[in-house]
Parts: C-alpha cells; sequence; structure tokens
C-alpha cells in the first residue's frame, strides 16, 4: 500500500447496543432475572450517538443485542432509517467462553431472527459480547458461518483478565465455508514491541487523553497501515449513573470519562473518511487470506 493510501486508511464507528446492565462489569450484581424490571436508557445514548453521526454525516455499523430488539424494536428501525448499518451483538450478552456449541447456536439464532423481525431484513455481520470468542471457542466462528453471517468483528488481539488473545489475528482473514466464507476483522490496536496496546473505545478511549488516542490513530493508519475500529455502548454517553457500587476501580472503567466523551469522540473523528464495516469488509475481502479451519487461526 502506498503512503498516500495509508494517510487516507479510514475510521470506522461501531456501537454495540444494549442496556447498562447488560455489561458485564456488572453481572455479578444484576442478575440477568431482574432485567425486565429495569429502568431502560439505551435510547437517551443512541439519540446521542445519531446526532453526532449526523451532525459530522458518519455512517456506523450498529451492533444490536436481540433481548434489546425484541423490546424497541422502533429503535432499531430508527438507527437503520437513519442510514445505519445493523450487525447482531447476540440474544442475551453472554459470555461466549462460558457457553457450549449447542448454547451460543441457540443464542444467536435467537438474536439474529429478533433482528430480522424488527427490521424485516437479514443481518450478516456479528460481534460477540465483550469480544469473548477467545481461543478455545474458535469453534463458535464456524457456527457463525453456517449460520449465514458473512463479517465478524470479535476477535480483539489483546491481553485483557476477560477476554481477547495477544497471540490471535491481527489481520483480516477468512474462514472459507462454501463460495463466501466469514471475514474476521480483529479489532484496532497499537502494535508496540512485545505487546499490543487498546485504546479506540470504551474505557480505553474514555480515560485516555484525546492527544495519546489521536497519537495512536494516526500510528495505525500510517505506519500500520490498517484502518481504525472505533467502539462504544449508547450507556457511555449517558448521564445516568447506576445505583450499583462495583468499587472504586471498576466504577472508573465502567462511568469514567462519560461527561466528556461525545465531544472527545467528535473531535477524534472530525475531517477523517469514515465507512462502514460491512463496506471496509467489501474492500479487503478478496486479498484476504483463506483458511479451511479454525485449527489454522494463531492461538
Amino acid at each position: 500500500m502506498s503512503s498516500d493510501a495509508a494517510e487516507t486508511m479510514p475510521s470506522i464507528l461501531t456501537i454495540d447496543v444494549e442496556e447498562w446492565f447488560h455489561a458485564h462489569n456488572y453481572a455479578a450484581r444484576v442478575e440477568a432475572s431482574s432485567w425486565e424490571g429495569r429502568q431502560r436508557r439505551a435510547e437517551e445514548g443512541v439519540a446521542r450517538l445519531l446526532d453526532l453521526c449526523d451532525e459530522h454525516s458518519i455512517r456506523a455499523t450498529w451492533f444490536v443485542l436481540g433481548w434489546l430488539a425484541e423490546r424497541e424494536p422502533k429503535l432499531v428501525r430508527k438507527i437503520a432509517e437513519r442510514g445505519h448499518e445493523i450487525g447482531c451483538h447476540s440474544y442475551a450478552h453472554p459470555i461466549v467462553f462460558e457457553m457450549t456449541p449447542e448454547q451460543f447456536r441457540e443464542d444467536t439464532r435467537r438474536g439474529r431472527d429478533a433482528l430480522r423481525e424488527a427490521l424485516g431484513q437479514e443481518v450478516t455481520l456479528y460481534r460477540a459480547p465483550s469480544f469473548t470468542i477467545v481461543p478455545r471457542v474458535y469453534w463458535a466462528l464456524e457456527i457463525l458461518a453456517e449460520e449465514g453471517f458473512r463479517v465478524d468483528s470479535s476477535i480483539f488481539p489483546i491481553s485483557h483478565p476477560r477476554y481477547g488473545n495477544p497471540k490471535g489475528p491481527r489481520e483480516p482473514l477468512v474462514l472459507q465455508n462454501g463460495d463466501e466464507g466469514l471475514l474476521v476483522l480483529p479489532m484496532t490496536t497499537l502494535r508496540l514491541p512485545g505487546r499490543n496496546f487498546p485504546f479506540s473505545g470504551g474505557g480505553y478511549f474514555r480515560l485516555f487523553p484525546l492527544s495519546a488516542v489521536r497519537a495512536a490513530a494516526s500510528w495505525v493508519r500510517k505506519v500500520q497501515k490498517e484502518p481504525v475500529v472505533f467502539y462504544f455502548h449508547p450507556w457511555e454517553l449517558d448521564a445516568f449513573l447506576p445505583e450499583v457500587d462495583l468499587g472504586f476501580w471498576q466504577n472508573l472503567r465502567s462511568q469514567g470519562g462519560k461527561k466528556d466523551l461525545y465531544a472527545k469522540l467528535a473531535r477524534a473523528l472530525q475531517g477523517r473518511e469514515m465507512v462502514t464495516l460491512g463496506e471496509w469488509a467489501a474492500r479487503v475481502r478478496e486479498q484476504a487470506p483463506r483458511i479451511s479451519s479454525v485449527a489454522d487461526l494463531p492461538h
């Protein structure tokens, strides 16, 4: 790729549409059986993100939880009607590495069907909750391919207590399944000697100085010659603070930096070429290496 091409590498805004109580940081304090009675706030954050996208002429990719799509189908349609791309974020926000293949397939189908019902169309992009497709459950990628998904955004090649695989793939690849296969698009990391660093979403973006985020993004585009995939949740742009005390560090990780996020994100994206994840997938699919089995993935 030429240096000029690297200068114009795009950014990709992705949003995991779920309620605050779906976040795995709250899993030990908020039982799934209580979700139905909890205050739903996703619409507030979605509205702010839609306004940001309109202001900067951005088409984003929204990975929507099936549980929410069942209860808020108008919200899902509103996102699509504003010109955005919709993907599946599972049905019930499970941790994939705690599931059996049968459970994963059932949850995936239920999430996909809920979105199909809300939208009246198929969805072919998938992102696992909290990026929890890790090496010991790479079979989940084969199930996604079998279920008709064409793009996955679940692999995060970092070290993290709950997810990730620092030795995992960092470049697009295709798990061949029939004529098209599943294109795996790993999440953005800053590659430094001995380690991959996340910076482009969630608590990393909220808590890091904008200057550091911009420097990392520039390095990724110009040196690594890769697009920068940003990722956020609607609850990160909502002033609502849950009455659930997780302790100082987890509270900071979950809620820190929310107040300034809208302006910070607008500044980070301003003036960049923006594409959806599906549009980027169409650009790179033909050139991506093919593998015939998840056993061929870096573990």
